[in-house]
């Protein structure tokens, strides 16, 4: 039992576009992909080589928040906008400071935003997704307490 007390939960996260920490409800997609090509060893039939391909695609990053009146510092995360200082997104512990993960990259752009469908016949929160493109992400793992 104590060793699922370590586990990572993941209703906890701060996000930091550009430098500016943001409140996001939702982050989606996080990965990093890396294509490789396969060649096979010439006079050697039984030896098969993997050599990283070129970078054809940027990495995409889903962000979704709930659209609130007043917000000046969202509102520029619009088609086009680059992020030169970076992506951070840290999972933090239920109690304490040190992120238990993060994720950076280093430069990102948004690449599209939409909201959710506007329905006169249903309640709720507005949602606004924005994706940005990145050139890959980073992973530190906090093994404090591990």
């Amino acid at each position: 039992m104590a060793m699922q007390e370590n586990l990572a939960k993941r209703t906890k996260f701060k996000v930091i576009l550009n430098g500016m920490p943001l409140g996001f409800s939702k982050v989606s997609n996080i990965s990093a992909t890396m294509e490789f090509e396969t060649v096979a060893e010439g006079g050697l039939n039984d030896r098969v080589h993997y050599l990283p391909k070129p970078r054809q695609s940027l990495d995409k990053l889903v962000l979704e928040y709930g659209i609130a009146s007043g917000e000046l510092l969202r509102t520029t995360l619009t088609a086009g906008s680059e992020l030169s200082m970076g992506i951070v997104i840290m999972v933090m512990p239920e109690s304490g400071m040190i992120p238990t993960a993060t994720y950076e990259a280093d430069w990102g752009i948004v690449t599209k935003w939409e909201i959710d469908t506007l329905d006169a016949l249903e309640s709720g929160v507005l949602i606004k997704r924005v994706e940005i493109s990145h050139t890959g992400l980073n992973e530190t793992i906090n093994k404090i307490g591990l």
